[in-house]
């Protein structure tokens, strides 16, 4: 009998092993397939950051002229400088190329399974882990992250490290906080939206653990210096900045000053007509986060969302039903994936967001929605509680099975404009005929064409930084009219030209040839 029951068990945790390799696998499958084409083209911060990339890998420097920078000046506004670093030894093996810009945000996004699975397997049993794991990797949001190179997108998965390694130091061992600590000090490069975001998740959970007693005083301490001593450029950068100081360079490391503090367009409700403003916050954050869409194609399909419509009503059940348990008492991972929620949503309210701003509020509101689950199961009478699991695997895979169709057969039509389908090799044939001579390519429909070039063309960071000449900036955004043979916006003199395809009708005068590269025109004229 002993012998029967070892074998069943035995039978048992094979299965399970083998469930859990699939569906990380599907996860990685649907996160990774044909990545370099879907989404087609490149979006105009990937080109950024990817030659960011290239410039601080080839001279030391970024665009801007600035060494090893703790911010990129960018745009004029700032972008996040981590993404570019992290991309730095798959850019020096593999070249500046699609793969090299999207394989950080599709390496974090598969290993957010693994540490979100752990992360329920520390806490709870292994079938909500199963579940856990299963509901994000199929999770609209976090498969479409995987698969462009917006560098604030990582910014969840080194906050979700930092929270896996403080329930580890909560239930393990102590020796696990000052990891934490380091994770959430290096997420505060990623975003910023941290600077929000970090302060507040501090002044709420450490005060409990303190209280608690899940932590003590000395390895808060040295956790906090941990976290002062690897934030401290971020936290400098942000003070200058922030009261307009000259930027300063610290042993080869720059601090660099924006031409306009992005931390403002971020944060909006500074501003004299606050509760106005804080009213249009609340009312957009909502509509967001519960119709699960911003409007733009790249962050959701609006028939699937950001976690599938059908998950809200779970996440409410088990919010609530966490409350209702009086979390407060006994119960440390529940208070911190609340407290997470709570910064979230306050986030949310001081911004005017869409997906990629609020990209924080997913991991929490997925926590919710994978306990009422399990909450609605409960609830159920054993007649029930069957035909319930195979519901709720149905309607999933359902609606994971179309979510794909819908992604893969038609995103791409969708979001050529965005990704400016084309334009790469637009650019390409044009340097190829243009024998230096001058190239004008249009802003229509191009978000900062510039860059386009420079990544395209992997041109000499010191040539663009010696020959630029910028235009007036608007919200911040700092737009390039020239650099080497290239013009920007509307050039009649120009014997090259780059048009968006609804342009070339209006161009037809002196018009010698054309060529068209998905949505743009390489135009020659006499």
């Amino acid at each position: 009998m002993s012998r029967t029951r070892a074998l069943n068990k035995r039978i048992h945790i094979n299965q399970y092993t083998f469930l859990v390799l699939l569906t990380f696998l599907v996860g990685v499958f649907v996160r990774s397939y044909n990545v370099t084409n879907l989404p087609a083209g490149l979006n105009q911060d990937e080109a950024s950051i990817g030659y960011e990339t290239f410039s601080l890998l080839n001279t030391g420097y970024d665009r801007n002229g600035n060494s090893f920078p703790v911010h990129f000046i960018s745009w004029g506004n700032g972008q996040n400088a981590l993404y570019a670093y992290l991309s730095m030894p798959f850019v020096s093996v593999f070249g500046l190329n699609v793969f090299s810009v999207r394989i950080v945000n599709l390496l974090f996004s598969c290993l957010s399974l693994l540490v979100f699975f752990l992360l329920f397997r520390l806490v709870f049993d292994k079938d909500k882990a199963l579940v856990a794991l299963l509901i994000l990797a199929i999770c609209p949001w976090n498969i479409m992250l995987a698969r462009w190179g917006l560098e604030s997108n990582i910014f969840p998965f080194l906050f979700l490290l930092g929270v896996f390694f403080l329930q580890k130091g909560i239930t393990s061992s102590s020796n696990f906080f000052p990891l934490s600590f380091s994770f959430f000090a290096i997420s505060s490069y990623s975003y910023g939206t941290s600077y929000l975001i970090l302060p507040l998740f501090f002044l709420l959970v450490i005060p409990y653990l303190l209280y608690k007693r899940n932590i003590s005083v000395r390895n808060l301490i040295i956790s906090l210096t941990v976290f002062a001593i690897i934030s401290f450029p971020i936290i400098l950068f942000v003070v200058i900045n922030q009261f307009s100081q000259s930027q300063i360079e610290i042993f080869g490391i720059t601090i660099p000053r924006l031409v306009e503090n992005r931390t403002m367009q971020i944060f909006n409700i500074i501003t004299p007509d606050f509760l106005s403003v804080l009213v249009k916050n609340i009312i957009r954050f909502i509509s967001v986060f519960v119709l699960q869409t911003d409007g733009n194609y790249y962050n959701a399909i609006p028939s699937f969302g950001t976690i599938y419509i059908i998950s809200f009503p779970f996440f409410i059940v088990g919010l609530l039903t966490r409350l209702k348990k009086s979390i407060l008492k006994n119960e440390p991972h529940h208070y911190i994936f609340l407290v997470w929620l709570i910064c979230s949503f306050i986030l949310g309210f001081c911004s005017q967001v869409n997906i990629n701003r609020i990209n924080i509020i997913f991991f929490p509101t997925l926590y919710f929605v994978i306990l009422g689950l399990f909450d609605v199961y409960h609830f159920l009478t054993p007649s029930y509680k069957r035909y319930y699991k195979i519901f709720v695997v149905s309607i999933y895979l359902l609606f994971f099975t179309l979510f794909l169709g819908t992604y893969f057969i038609y995103s791409n039509e969708k979001g050529k404009q965005d990704f400016s389908s084309g334009l790469g090799e637009a650019i390409q044939y044009a340097e190829k005929i243009a024998s230096k001579k001058t190239i004008n390519i249009t802003e229509n429909g191009i978000n900062m064409p510039y860059i386009y070039v420079c990544y395209y063309n992997k041109i000499n960071p010191t040539l663009f930084k010696n020959t630029v000449t910028y235009g007036k900036s608007e919200n911040g955004f700092r737009s390039v009219t020239s650099f080497g043979h290239y013009t920007f916006g509307q050039n009649k003199n120009a014997n090259v030209k780059i048009l968006n395809e609804n342009e070339i009708d209006y161009h037809m005068q002196g018009l010698i040839s054309h060529k068209k590269f998905g949505n743009y025109y390489v135009a020659t004229y006499k």
